[in-house]
C-alpha cells in the first residue's frame, strides 16, 4: 500500500492536518487515476487494434468516424505539448464523443432485447418441427429444479437461479397477477435513491419492448425492417418454412447486434480511459504534466498503436533495437513491451480501491473545508474518475461526477407513479400483441425483476403450475431442455 495515501486517509479520519491532507489526497488520487488509466489504455488500445485488424473487419461509416475521432485525440495528446486549456478542450470533446457512443449503445441494447423476445418464441416453436426426446414428467422435473435452486444457502445465487427458471418456464401467469408483480417490484425501491429506480424503469422498458428513443430513428435503422417482420408474424400458425425464415432473421440480426455491442463497449472503455488521462493532465501542474503524460513504456505502446491506426510517421520505431520492416514486426515489438507493464495496474488498483472507499466520507465530513480551500472542482473530478473507473462503462456522469438524481430518495408517490406508468404502457402494448408475444414479453421481464417468492414451496408451486398448465408439448419440452442444460452447465462448473 502507498504510505502517502494511507496517511492521508488516516489523518482525515482523525481530523488532523486536514487542509494539508485534503490537498495531498487530491494530488495522490489524481496521479494514481492518471497512471492507472494510462497503463490500462495501452493494453486496451493494443487489443482493440488486434480486434479491428484481425476479427472485426472493415467498419461502417459511423464507427469509422468514431474510431477516427479517438485516434485523432490520442495522436494530439500524446504527441503535442498541450497546455491546461487545450487539455480541458480535449476532455470536453471526449465527453461529447462518449455521449454519442452511449446513445448508440442504448439503441443497440434495446434492439438486442427486442430480438431476444423473438428468440424466446422461436426456441419454443422449434420442437414442432424436430423430434422430441425423453423428459421427466412435470412432478419429477419440478422436484429436480427446486433441488437445483436451493442446492446451497447463498441467497444471491438462489435468486439468480429463480429468475433464470422463471424466464424459461412456459408463461401462464394471469395478466392481473403480472401487473401486481410489476407494482411490487417498483415498491421495493421506496426509500432508495432515485437513480436506482430510474435504472429499473429503463431496464424494464427495454425488456418489455417499450423503450422509445429518438436515436432509434437515427442509429442502426437497418434493424427496423426485420423487427417489424417478426412483429407481424403469425407465430401461432407458423409452418416449417416460415419458422426457418424467422429463425434466420433473429439469428442474423442478433449476431450482428452483439458484434456491434462488443465494438461500442470497446469504444466506451477507451474513451473513458482517455478522458481520465487527459483530465488528470489538465489539472496537474505543468512541470509534472509531461512526466504523467509519457509514463514510459505505456506511452510508447499507445503512440505505436496510434501510428498503426493512422499511418502517421513518428520516430517511435527507432526505440527498437532491431529494424521493424512491416506492421507485423511493429505489432510484435509492441507486444513485447506489454510484458513490462505486468502488475502495474494491479498495484495501483489496490491504492485506488482504498481511496475510492474513503471518498464519500471525505466529501461529507470535510465538505466545507474542501470548498474553502478551493478544491471543490478537484474533488468533483475525483468523483467523476471514480465512476469512470467502475465496471459500468456507460455510467451516467452528472455535475460533480455523479448523477444528481442519486441524492433524491424515492417516495411512495414516486414509486406509484412509475409503476402506474409502466402498467399503463404494458396494457396498451398487450392490446395489439398476440398471445404468444405477450407471454414472451412477460417471461423476458420476469427474469430481470426482483424475486417475489417468500418460500421454497411458493417457488415449487409456481414451477409446477407453469408446466402443468402448458398444453403445448413443444413449448414445454423446449423449456425443460433449456432449464436442464443450464442446470448441467452449472453442476459442471461447480466441479
Amino acid at each position: 500500500m502507498d504510505i502517502s495515501m494511507t496517511k492521508c486517509i488516516r489523518e482525515l479520519n482523525r481530523n488532523r492536518n486536514t487542509e494539508e491532507m485534503l490537498a495531498e489526497y487530491v494530488k495522490q488520487g489524481r496521479n494514481y487515476y492518471g497512471s492507472h488509466a494510462c497503463y490500462k489504455l495501452a493494453l486496451e488500445y493494443y487489443m482493440f487494434y488486434e480486434n479491428i485488424s484481425e476479427e472485426a473487419g472493415p467498419l461502417d461509416g459511423d464507427e469509422e468516424k468514431i474510431l477516427g475521432d479517438i485516434n485523432s485525440i490520442i495522436s494530439r495528446f500524446f504527441n503535442e505539448n498541450l497546455n491546461k486549456e487545450e487539455c480541458i478542450c480535449l476532455a470536453e470533446g471526449l465527453l461529447e464523443l462518449r455521449k454519442g457512443i452511449t446513445g448508440r449503445m442504448q439503441v443497440i441494447s434495446a434492439y438486442i432485447d427486442c430480438f431476444s423476445v423473438y428468440e424466446y418464441i422461436l426456441n419454443r416453436l422449434e420442437y414442432r418441427f424436430i423430434e422430441m426426446g425423453d423428459m421427466p414428467d412435470d412432478t419429477s422435473f419440478t422436484e429436480e429444479v427446486v433441488n437445483f435452486i436451493f442446492s446451497n444457502n447463498d441467497n444471491a445465487a438462489i435468486n439468480e437461479k429463480v429468475r433464470f427458471v422463471m424466464g424459461q418456464l412456459p408463461m401462464r401467469m394471469l395478466r392481473s397477477k403480472y401487473f401486481d408483480v410489476i407494482k411490487e417490484s417498483v415498491s421495493i425501491y421506496k426509500g432508495s435513491d432515485l437513480n436506482s429506480l430510474e435504472g429499473f424503469e429503463y431496464m424494464f422498458r427495454t425488456n418489455a419492448m417499450l423503450y422509445k428513443d429518438e436515436n432509434m430513428d437515427i442509429y442502426f435503422t437497418r434493424f427496423k425492417k426485420p423487427l417489424e417482420e417478426l412483429k407481424n408474424a403469425a407465430f401461432e400458425n407458423v409452418d416449417r418454412k416460415q419458422y426457418k425464415v424467422y429463425n434466420d432473421i433473429t439469428d442474423d440480426s442478433t449476431y450482428e447486434l452483439l458484434k456491434l455491442s462488443d465494438l461500442y463497449i470497446l469504444f466506451g472503455e477507451i474513451v473513458n480511459l482517455l478522458y481520465t488521462v487527459v483530465s488528470v493532465a489538465a489539472y496537474t501542474k505543468e512541470e509534472d504534466r509531461a512526466a504523467d503524460k509519457t509514463l514510459g513504456v505505456a506511452a510508447t505502446i499507445i503512440k505505436g498503436i496510434n501510428e498503426l491506426f493512422t499511418g502517421k510517421k513518428t520516430d517511435i520505431w527507432k526505440l527498437s533495437d532491431t529494424p521493424l520492416e512491416n506492421k507485423e514486426d511493429m505489432l510484435s515489438w509492441l507486444s513485447g513491451l506489454i510484458d513490462e507493464l505486468e502488475g502495474k495496474q494491479e498495484t495501483i488498483s489496490e491504492i485506488l480501491d482504498m481511496a475510492e472507499a474513503a471518498l464519500p466520507q471525505v466529501n461529507e465530513v470535510h465538505g466545507k473545508t474542501i470548498e474553502n480551500l478551493g478544491l471543490s472542482e478537484d474533488f468533483a473530478l475525483l468523483s467523476r474518475l471514480s465512476l469512470l473507473n467502475s465496471n459500468s462503462t456507460f455510467a451516467e456522469l452528472g455535475i460533480g461526477g455523479g448523477n444528481s438524481a442519486g441524492t433524491v430518495e424515492v417516495t411512495q408517490d414516486m414509486a406509484d407513479e412509475v409503476s402506474g406508468r409502466l402498467i399503463s404502457e404494458v396494457k396498451a402494448l398487450f392490446k395489439d400483441t398476440s398471445r404468444i408475444l405477450r407471454r414472451a414479453i412477460m417471461a423476458n421481464t420476469l427474469e430481470k425483476i426482483p424475486v417475489f417468492f417468500n418460500t421454497p414451496q411458493e417457488v415449487s408451486d409456481y414451477i409446477y403450475a407453469s408446466l402443468s398448465q402448458c398444453d403445448d408439448e413443444a413449448e414445454k419440452y423446449a423449456s425443460k431442455e433449456i432449464i436442464r442444460d443450464e442446470m448441467e452447465e452449472y453442476k459442471a462448473f461447480q466441479k
